[in-house]
């Protein structure tokens, strides 16, 4: 179990919880150890406020409803006590579906019938095209043989978890642009009304191909067809713009930092939550006496998540591996992806290919820690909280013993603290519902969400007064080899413009 889900693994402001004096809770005046929850936002409120975020729609990278959504996180955290926010800006170049809708964005026809799409794919080119339908299997690659001027149907990768794919769909629509195809149609083996709207690849690459997702039903009409004349269009906009990333500071006794971060473009009610974790975080650290801050608090609520050719966490990252060299970080902590509860898919009853259903367990999450220390503070957090199907683990991916540090991956955004050498701490989970959004609200168990990040902020009191050296571990002397010379992880991030024929 655990290799499946680890295949692919990147004053008083009140929300919901009870008005508390949080000096104390126990009436001593000692600082807490762990997170009273009696004291913490409730699972209700936590729902609340993932509704409020997905009530923004299609948050894409640089959107209108993510600039909204922005200015709301913004306003909420500039409403805690104490708290101080600043921006970050980075250029784009942004696609936008036009009606801010994927599901409406696509289009295609076969043999002059109208076939419906699921949507357009992310970052595939604005414009109608036409061409002989071809089926390429997935035992073959696509090229100018196969493809050259054909709108090519091809199926979805065989993948247990949905997010898996995404290096095999950013292949076949660069592919499929270097092959002079007409356009590219991704055919799942599930209904269309549950992948309605799916997003990715999220690799931010502008695809020189329009490209469009069907379900299996459609799929199975296109595959009878082949060789009919097929029109392909994507409905989309591309243009130059900015966006920025959200930083929240809450001072505590010295200005060594704990940074806790996260992304704020998303499309669905899993993609991204961590911002309600954040904000709850922020509001109870807040209330607590300045005295039981030893450190100060950053909240990187970052942009270009969904355009990771410009992702805000790396460039944040970038930023804070020369802070620390200086003395003011202490660790870095991500959340992603909470409380989501687990799909299976299972064989249809109505027709053809699979459908996804929910398995009635949560899905399993990773916490991934960059050394024993922080590896036993997750595990300890974890058991004190009882979560359940959670797995404290070095990396993603085969460690190097030459590289330093030897786990680059940590299978989300904490790849990036880590991998620049921040000690970090990372939690990720990755269901269907993460890029499908027809799961709604049901994807997220906010009972479970809400224990994970009792979790972190657990993490974090046991953590704050504990030394910078000690936290630090065997980092320090990796980053003494990394200035020597030794081999590290690399910080490239995938091309904003796919190549050319």
């Amino acid at each position: 179990m655990r290799r499946r889900l680890l295949a692919g693994l990147c004053g008083l402001l009140v929300i919901g919880t009870a008005q508390v004096p949080m000096a104390d809770a126990r009436g001593t005046g000692r600082c807490p150890d762990v997170v009273d929850e009696r004291l913490f936002t409730s699972a209700k409120a936590l729902r609340e406020l993932n509704a409020k975020v997905a009530s923004f729609g299609l948050r894409s990278t640089g959107s209108t409803a993510h600039e909204r959504l922005v200015d709301w996180l913004e306003q909420r955290l500039r409403r805690t006590p104490g708290v101080k926010t600043a921006s970050q800006e980075l250029r784009i170049l942004r696609w936008r579906p036009r009606g801010g809708d994927l599901a409406t964005a696509g289009s295609l026809t076969a043999a002059d019938r109208p076939v419906t799409v699921a949507g357009a794919i992310p970052y595939s080119l604005p414009a109608t095209r036409e061409g002989a339908l071809a089926t390429v299997p997935r035992t073959e690659r696509i090229t100018a043989a196969n493809a050259g001027g054909k709108v090519v149907l091809r199926d979805f990768p065989a993948v247990d978890r949905g997010h898996t794919a995404e290096a095999e769909l950013d292949r076949d629509l660069i592919d499929a642009g270097l092959a002079g195809a007409a356009g590219l149609v991704i055919a799942f083996d599930l209904p269309h009304e549950q992948v309605k709207g799916y997003w990715d690849p999220h690799t931010g690459t502008h695809y020189r191909v329009p490209g469009v997702f069907v379900g299996v039903d459609e799929a199975e009409r296109l595959k009878r067809a082949a060789g009919a004349p097929v029109k392909i269009a994507v409905n989309a906009r591309i243009d130059p713009a900015s966006t920025r990333t959200l930083i929240a500071t809450l001072p505590g006794q010295s200005e060594e930092r704990i940074v806790l971060g996260t992304n704020t473009d998303g499309n669905t009610w899993v993609q991204e939550n961590g911002t309600v974790a954040m904000l709850a975080l922020a509001d109870y650290f807040a209330r607590l006496p300045k005295r039981c801050r030893p450190r100060t608090l950053e909240f990187v609520l970052a942009t270009g998540h969904l355009h990771r050719s410009v992702e805000g966490t790396e460039h944040r990252a970038r930023t804070l591996d020369k802070d620390y060299d200086e003395g003011t970080i202490a660790f870095a902590m991500t959340l992603e992806h909470l409380g989501t509860r687990e799909l299976l898919p299972v064989p249809r009853t109505n027709g053809p290919g699979r459908e996804l259903r929910f398995s009635g367990a949560v899905e399993q999450s990773a916490w991934f820690a960059g050394n024993p220390l922080l590896a036993e503070t997750a595990n300890q957090s974890i058991k004190r909280r009882a979560v359940q199907r959670s797995f404290v683990l070095p990396g993603i991916d085969r460690p190097d013993p030459a590289r330093v540090p030897p786990h680059c991956s940590f299978g989300g955004l904490g790849t990036h603290y880590q991998s620049h050498l921040i000690p970090t701490i990372a939690t990720i989970s990755g269901p269907w519902s993460l890029w499908a959004p027809s799961f709604g609200a049901d994807a997220v168990d906010h009972a479970r969400m809400r224990e994970q990040v009792l979790v972190a902020g657990d993490n974090v009191l046991a953590l704050d007064g504990v030394p910078r050296e000690q936290i630090a571990g065997d980092y320090l002397a990796q980053r003494k080899a990394r200035a020597g010379g030794a081999p590290t992880c690399s910080h490239a991030l995938p091309p904003e413009q796919a190549p050319a024929q």
